[in-house]
């Protein structure tokens, strides 16, 4: 059930594409759908969709789907890109079920993704852990961005206190975000140069935290303000105040000198928020976790978040470059580490997924016409399968590039029958219209 946005303003997707000959398309309500047929075991595909709203019109369309990387081995999930000047690319990706080990494979394309190969053990994108020599430079986390400067920027997944205690780690010790709970976190900020040398490893910590000890597991981006000001998604990990489990929150950090020093702008504390949705007030999965921030064409910032693998996202917004911040609201729909993009004609995409309210797995992507995310159309999931759902984007040419795995996830090797556990690319056109 979707419960965002003012019911006046929103808009009815019509979603359509080759239906097999004598097949009727089915109709619910004012949708209208119908999906191409894959071959045996693989998924039923939407190819196209057109949203309005009475101002705005736009229409998305899957041009193709690509497989980036395949392994008939075993399960592989979780990419994590990095782009490059002149067509070149690194990722990162995760081989072996998850929830077992899982250690990262790291692969660079110097072709834009249309071949792929391991990177260089001497990559200034590896970081090796000194007890064990494996790498810890996982893309899918942490917080990445891109500045006006030409370099890339990232604050890892761990704290260096957390990162450094990984590797002594089992599960007899209890769970991971309870044992590693911590006082003062140290984060470390990377900055590389858009060719991919490393400029600068520093770190730094976040003054007046109100919180005496926690652990952390970074996600999102960091932001550039006009003025040069620099916002950062933080994520924390606490016990669950008088219960048993972990509850997660969400905090923004400012810096105003580069990513040298780092200050508490704000904190979405899922106990200051009633967390219910639906007609039954139902209470999300978890509480605030996994955002991604981003700066609007009309100088707001963004955050929308994650509250578990069928519960709705939240988010949140500031008017005033990150100093103040609105409570946060409903999103509408479900998702997982959202990913969020204007494109060049104005919409403002949040590519998610997992699950839909009990409906199959699904990779997709929302649409804000207008780009200020006030409102969110009906996803547009051009995948339904098994997978991760955890993505990544880019665009080339006006077109969303999304980024997915089609995998056995968290399930044993070979559960789904696939003929390969694939990362894929699905290449999405949007075109906007409006009066």
């Amino acid at each position: 059930m979707n419960d965002a946005g003012n019911a006046s303003s929103r808009a009815v997707p019509h979603i359509h594409s080759d239906t097999p000959t004598g097949t009727r398309p089915r109709r619910i309500r004012h949708l209208r759908a119908s999906l191409s047929r894959a071959p045996a075991r693989s998924i039923d595909v939407i190819r196209d969709a057109t949203y309005t709203n009475g101002i705005h019109t736009a229409t998305i369309h899957v041009e193709r789907i690509d497989t980036w990387v395949a392994s008939t081995e075993g399960v592989i999930n979780f990419p994590g890109l990095v782009e490059l000047d002149d067509h070149r690319l690194y990722m990162t990706i995760h081989r072996g079920r998850h929830g077992g080990t899982e250690p990262i494979q790291s692969l660079h394309s110097s072709d834009d993704g249309l071949s792929w190969h391991d990177a260089s053990p001497d990559s200034a994108f590896i970081a090796r852990h000194p007890e064990n020599d494996l790498n810890y430079l996982d893309f899918t986390s942490g917080t990445l961005g891109y500045l006006r400067d030409g370099t890339i920027v990232r604050i890892d997944t761990y704290p260096v206190e957390i990162e450094e205690a990984t590797v002594r780690y089992t599960r007899n010790h209890g769970p991971f975000h309870e044992v590693m709970q911590i006082p003062n976190p140290t984060f470390r900020w990377r900055r590389w140069s858009s060719t991919g040398e490393s400029l600068e490893v520093t770190t730094f910590h976040i003054d007046d935290l109100p919180w005496a000890t926690s652990s952390y597991e970074n996600y999102g981006s960091v932001v550039e303000l006009k003025n040069g000001g620099l916002l950062a998604s933080f994520l924390r990990v606490y016990p669950c105040p008088g219960q048993e489990g972990i509850a997660t929150a969400v905090f923004i950090g400012r810096s105003d000198d580069h990513g040298k020093s780092w200050q508490l702008a704000t904190v979405f504390d899922p106990d200051q928020v009633d967390q219910t949705y639906g007609i039954s007030d139902r209470h999300v999965d978890q509480g605030f976790s996994e955002p991604d921030l981003t700066l609007l064409s009309n100088g707001d910032v963004l955050c929308v978040m994650r509250t578990g693998s069928y519960s709705p996202m939240w988010q949140s917004r500031s008017v005033d470059g990150g100093v103040t911040w609105a409570p946060p609201t409903r999103v509408g729909w479900p998702g997982v580490r959202p990913q969020l993009d204007t494109l060049p004609n104005g919409i403002l995409t949040c590519t998610t997924g997992r699950g839909g309210y009990g409906q199959p797995q699904v990779t997709g992507v929302l649409l804000s016409l207008d780009g200020t995310g006030t409102h969110w159309e009906a996803p547009f999931n051009f995948h339904t399968g098994p997978g991760c759902s955890y993505t990544q984007t880019m665009q080339r040419s006006g077109n969303l590039h999304v980024i997915y795995s089609h995998s056995d996830f968290t399930r044993v090797f070979g559960t789904h029958a696939l003929p390969s556990q694939t990362i894929k690319r699905a290449i999405l056109n949007v075109c906007l219209e409006t009066g």
